[in-house]
C-alpha cells in the first residue's frame, strides 16, 4: 500500500484560505455531527494521524514526547484530553494543529525555543486555532474552489513520496493555503493569553520574534519560508508581542529554562546538525550565535563546533578561518563534541603542523574508534607520520 502524505495534509490544512464566516469555538470534548462537512474534515485528518503515525521522520522518544505534551496541555488546559501531539523531524521552525485534535511540531521549532515559556506561546497560538475551529472556517471556503479541492485530492490521497518531498510540496504550495491574517492575530492573542495565564514569562514571545526577525535578516537571499507567508510580518508581530507584554500586569513568569534545556539536550547535536543540512548557512551562523549567547558553559564547545561547521560549509572569503579558530576553541573548552578534534587535527595538517595534528586526530579515535571515518582518519595519521 503507498504511503499518504500525513505531514504535508496536516500542515496544508493549517494553512488554508481566509474564512467566510465565524464559528462558534470547540467546547471540551466535542466532536463534529455526523455527516457534517465538519465530520468530512475530521474523516480526513484522522486518516491522515493514522499515516503519521508510522512516519519515519515522527521522533519516537517517550521523554522528549511526554515533555512537549504536558506543555501542550498545560496551556490547553481543558481541551488536553482532545489533543495529540507529534514531534516531526524537519529542521524548519513550524508548528501546525489540526482540527481534529492532532498537533505538529517540528524540530527545528524545538532547536531554536530557548525556553519553556517560548515553547508554550507557540502551542498556545496553535492550540487557539483549534479551539477557534479555523480550519473548519478555511475547510469551508476551500471547498468552493475547485483547483484546491483537486490538490487537496492529489496531496491527501496521492502515494509514492519520501519524506523530503513532502516538505518540498508544503513549502511550494503553502502560500496558496492560508489562514487569514485576523484568524493568525486572533490566534497570537489567544496564544499569549493561555500561555500568562498559566504563568509563563509574558516576555517570551519578544524574545523569540527578535531573534526570528534576526534569522530572517541574516538571510542575504530568497524570501522568507513560505509557511509563514500568511503570518503577519515578523517586525510587525515583534512589536505586537513586546506591546502585549508591556501591557501585562505581571513583570515576571515562570521561563521554565532549566526544564526546557533538559528536555532538549539529548537532541541538541543532532538537531544542529539537521540545521546545517539545510544549507542555509546565513541563517544557521544565526541561530546557533544566539543559542551559544544564553548557552550553559557544558554546552559552549557543542555550539562553537556547530558554528564553526556553518562557516566552513559556507566557505565565503574568511570563513574557513573563523572555522579553524572555532575548532581550536571548541577543543580548549568542556566537553567537546568527538568531530571537533577531527576537524581541529584537519585544521592543523593544513597549517603544516604535524605533531599537533596527529595528537588532535589520534584523540578523535579514541573517542569515535567506530568512526564511520575512522579508516579515513587513519589514512591521515599514516600520511603525517611518514612527512616527520
Amino acid at each position: 500500500m503507498s504511503r499518504r502524505p500525513a505531514l504535508l495534509l496536516a500542515c496544508l490544512l493549517a494553512l488554508a484560505p481566509p474564512a467566510l464566516q465565524a464559528v462558534d469555538p470547540a467546547r471540551p470534548g466535542q466532536r463534529p455531527p455526523a455527516g457534517s462537512d465538519e465530520d468530512e474534515l475530521w474523516y480526513a485528518m484522522e486518516r491522515s494521524e493514522r499515516e503519521l503515525q508510522q512516519h519515519p521522520s515522527l521522533v519516537r522518544d517517550p521523554a522528549l514526547n511526554e515533555y512537549v505534551r504536558g506543555v501542550a496541555c498545560r496551556v490547553a488546559a481543558d481541551h488536553c484530553g482532545d489533543m495529540r501531539v507529534y514531534i516531526v523531524e524537519q529542521p524548519w521552525f513550524n508548528a501546525s494543529m489540526s482540527p481534529n485534535g492532532m498537533m505538529i511540531v517540528w524540530t527545528g521549532a524545538l532547536l531554536r525555543f530557548q525556553d519553556e515559556a517560548e515553547l508554550a506561546l507557540v502551542l498556545g497560538h496553535e492550540f487557539a486555532h483549534f479551539r477557534q475551529r479555523h480550519s473548519l472556517q478555511q475547510w469551508r471556503r476551500a471547498k468552493r474552489s475547485s483547483a484546491f479541492l483537486g490538490s487537496f485530492g492529489l496531496l491527501a490521497w496521492g502515494g509514492g513520496a519520501g519524506a523530503a518531498s513532502y516538505l518540498a510540496n508544503i513549502l511550494g504550495t503553502a502560500s496558496m493555503y492560508q489562514f487569514s491574517r485576523d484568524a493568525e492575530r486572533e490566534a497570537d492573542d489567544i496564544g499569549f493569553d493561555v500561555a500568562t495565564g498559566q504563568g509563563y514569562d509574558a516576555h517570551a514571545g519578544a524574545r523569540l520574534w527578535q531573534r526570528m526577525k534576526d534569522e530572517e535578516d541574516a538571510r542575504r537571499y530568497g524570501k522568507p519560508v513560505p509557511v509563514f507567508a500568511s503570518h503577519p510580518k515578523t517586525a510587525e508581530r515583534l512589536e505586537d508581542v513586546r506591546a502585549a507584554a508591556a501591557a501585562h500586569p505581571r513583570d515576571e513568569g515562570e521561563s521554565g529554562r532549566e526544564a526546557y534545556r533538559a528536555a532538549v539536550r539529548p537532541f541538541l547535536a543532532h538537531w544542529l546538525e539537521m540545521e546545517l543540512s539545510r544549507r542555509m548557512y546565513d541563517s544557521s551562523v544565526r541561530v546557533i550565535t544566539d543559542l551559544r549567547a544564553h548557552a550553559e558553559p557544558d554546552l559552549q564547545a557543542t555550539y562553537a563546533f556547530f558554528e564553526g561547521e556553518a562557516y566552513r560549509r559556507r566557505a565565503a572569503e574568511g570563513d574557513l578561518a573563523r572555522a579553524h579558530a572555532l575548532y581550536a576553541e571548541a577543543v580548549a573548552l568542556p566537553d567537546p563534541p568527538a568531530a571537533a578534534f577531527r576537524e581541529h587535527g584537519l585544521a592543523l595538517r593544513a597549517q603544516a603542523r604535524p605533531d599537533e595534528a596527529t595528537a588532535a586526530l589520534r584523540h578523535y579515535l579514541d573517542l569515535a574508534p567506530d568512526a564511520e571515518d575512522a579508516a579515513f582518519v587513519q589514512q591521515y595519521l599514516a600520511e603525517l607520520e611518514t612527512a616527520r
